[in-house]
C-alpha cells in the first residue's frame, strides 16, 4: 500500500486492539463533543481528522472468529496462515465500515501466544514486537512527508502487553523520525467501561510530546529469523535450522555474504548512531534491496508456520523467531529510505557541502555533533588552498607525514574525520578551481574502521 498525499504535517491515527467482536457501545466524549460508538477512533477521527488511520490487531482474533461461528468456511480458511490473515483483515474492515463509519488505510495483523477456546498459538513472544516494528517502518517510509509527523495514538482498547510493545514500536520508530522531521505524539485513553458505571466516557490525553532524536542499536551474532528456541521435537529444530541454512545460502550465496551483509547495516547504523557523516554516506544500503531481503524474510518466517487441526483446537505452531538483526534491518530501511527521498545515496567520494547538508537535515537537532562536525567541516575547508586534484592523505596535508594507525579516540572525537583514516582532494573544472572539496576513507582504512565502529556497538 502506497501513501502519497504532500502535507506541511502528516497526520495519523494509530491504536492498538483487543477484540472488537465483542465491545458494545457506549458515549464517548473528547474536545467538547460527544457520540456513542463502540470505539472511541470514531470520534477522534471527527476531532483529529487524521490523513491515515492504522489499526494493530493479532491473530489470536482467529478464536474469536471460531467461537462465535463468524466465519462462513468451516476450518477450511485455517489450513494456511494466510487465509487466517486475510480473513481477520476481512472481519475488522467490515468491523470498522458498518460500527464506526470509516475503513481504516492499513491493518496490521501480527502474531499472539496463548491458549484460548477454539485455538492455540505458539511461538516467541517477542514476534510481536519485531513484526510490528518492520510494519511501522515500511509504513512511515512509504509516506510522503514534507516537514512534520503528527501521531495520535490511542490506547483504549490495546490490552496489556499489546499496547506495551506497539507504544515502544512506535516509539522507537517515531524517535529515528525525529532526526529528520518536526515529530509529536499525543497518546489517548478514556475512562475505564464499567458494566453497571457512568454512561459517559471521557477520551483522556495521558501523553502530549514532542519526540527528540533517539536511536539503539545493538549487536547480534544470530540472523534476523532463527529456529524457535523452545520447539520441543530436536530433529524438527535440527531440520527447520537447515532449511533456514539453505535460505539464507539462496539469499546472500553463503553464510559469508550474510556476516558481511549483516555487518554492513551494522556499519551504517552504528555511523549513524555516532554521528560519522564520511562513514555514513560511504554506506548507505539501497532501500529497495533492503526491502526485498526483509519481506523475503518475513515470507520465509509465515511459511514456518504450522498449523494442525487434527485435535479439539486448532494449533498454530511459529517454528521460526525473529532476532534482533532483523529489527536492524528494519532500522536501516527506514533511514535509507528517509536518506534516498532527501537526496543522500552511498557515494565513497564525498563532497564537503554534502557533508554540511547532511549536519543540518539530519544532526540539526542535535548540539554536541553538530558543533563537533562544524569543526571538522572548518578545519577541511581552511586547507582547500594546499589540495591538489589528486587525493592525498589529510593527515599529510595538515601536518607533513602520516601514519597507517587509527587513533580511536580520536576517530570518534573529530567525528570520523580522523587525520589518518580519509583523503581529500579539490575539485578543478576547465581549468578553474572550485571550492568543493572531496572526502574518502582511505582504502587502508576501511577494515579498521568497520572494527572500530561495530565494536563499539553493545552485544545483546
Amino acid at each position: 500500500m502506497e501513501f502519497l498525499i504532500v502535507r506541511f504535517a502528516m497526520k495519523l491515527l494509530i491504536a492498538p486492539w483487543g477484540n472488537p467482536f465483542e465491545w458494545r457501545g457506549v458515549k464517548y466524549t473528547y474536545s467538547g463533543k460527544t457520540k456513542k460508538s463502540k470505539d472511541p477512533l470514531a470520534l477522534i477521527k471527527e476531532i483529529e481528522k487524521p490523513d491515515k488511520i492504522v489499526i494493530v490487531v493479532l491473530d489470536t482474533l482467529a478464536d474469536t472468529l471460531l467461537k462465535n461461528g463468524i466465519d462462513n468456511y468451516s476450518h477450511n480458511w485455517l489450513s494456511n496462515y494466510s487465509y487466517i490473515k486475510t480473513e481477520i483483515q476481512r472481519k475488522v474492515s467490515d468491523f470498522c465500515q458498518k460500527e464506526l463509519g470509516f475503513v481504516p488505510d492499513k491493518v496490521i495483523i501480527s502474531y499472539g501466544f496463548g491458549e484460548f477456546i477454539k485455538t492455540k498459538f505458539l511461538g516467541n513472544a517477542k514476534d510481536f514486537y519485531y513484526d510490528v516494528f518492520k510494519e511501522f517502518s515500511f509504513l512511515f517510509a512509504e509516506l510522503e512527508i514534507n516537514r512534520e509527523i503528527e501521531v495520535v495514538f490511542d490506547a483504549t482498547h490495546g490490552i496489556n502487553w499489546i499496547t506495551i510493545l506497539t507504544y515502544r514500536a512506535l516509539r522507537e520508530i517515531l524517535e529515528i523520525l525525529s532526526y529528520f522531521y518536526s515529530v509529536n505524539l499525543k497518546v489517548l485513553n478514556s475512562d475505564p467501561f464499567v458494566r453497571e458505571g457512568a454512561d459517559l466516557l471521557n477520551i483522556n490525553i495521558i501523553e502530549e510530546t514532542k519526540i527528540l532524536p533517539k536511536i539503539s542499536v545493538y549487536k547480534d551474532d544470530k540472523r534476523p529469523i532463527e529456529p524457535y528456541n523452545e520447539l520441543e521435537d530436536d530433529k524438527e529444530k535440527e531440520k527447520v535450522g537447515k532449511e533456514i541454512n539453505d535460505f539464507f545460502k539462496e539469499i546472500f550465496g553463503n553464510i559469508k555474504k550474510y556476516s558481511e551483509y549483516r555487518d554492513e547495516i551494522l556499519l551504517f547504523l552504528g555511523s549513524f548512531y555516532f554521528a560519522l557523516p564520511v562513514a555514513l554516506l560511504s554506506y548507505i544500503p539501497d532501500p529497495k534491496d533492503l526491502r526485498t531481503k526483509i519481506e523475503k524474510i518475513s515470507d520465509e518466517f509465515e511459511k514456518n508456520i504450522q498449523i494442525d487441526n487434527r485435535g479439539e483446537k486448532v494449533q498454530i505452531l511459529r517454528k521460526l523467531e525473529f532476532r534482533e538483526s532483523f529489527v536492524n534491518f528494519s532500522k536501516a530501511y527506514l533511514i535509507s529510505s528517509v536518506l534516498e527521498k532527501l537526496r543522500f545515496r552511498k557515494s565513497y567520494e564525498i563532497p564537503l557541502s554534502e557533508i554540511e547538508e547532511l549536519k543540518g537535515k539530519v544532526f540539526g537537532k542535535l548540539a554536541i555533533e553538530c558543533n563537533r562536525i562544524d569543526v571538522e567541516i572548518k578545519e577541511v575547508s581552511e586547507l582547500k588552498y594546499k589540495l591538489s586534484e589528486e587525493y592525498q592523505i589529510y593527515a599529510k596535508i595538515k601536518f607533513g607525514s602520516f601514519r597507517d594507525e587509527i587513533d580511536k579516540r580520536n576517530f570518534f572525537a573529530h567525528a570520523g574525520f580522523e587525520y589518518n583514516s580519509i583523503e581529500l582532494k579539490k575539485d578543478i573544472c576547465n581549468g578553474k578551481k572550485k571550492d568543493e572539496i572531496y572526502i574518502k576513507i582511505r582504502a587502508q582504512s576501511v577494515e579498521k574502521i568497520k572494527q572500530l565502529i561495530i565494536q563499539d556497538l553493545q552485544q545483546i
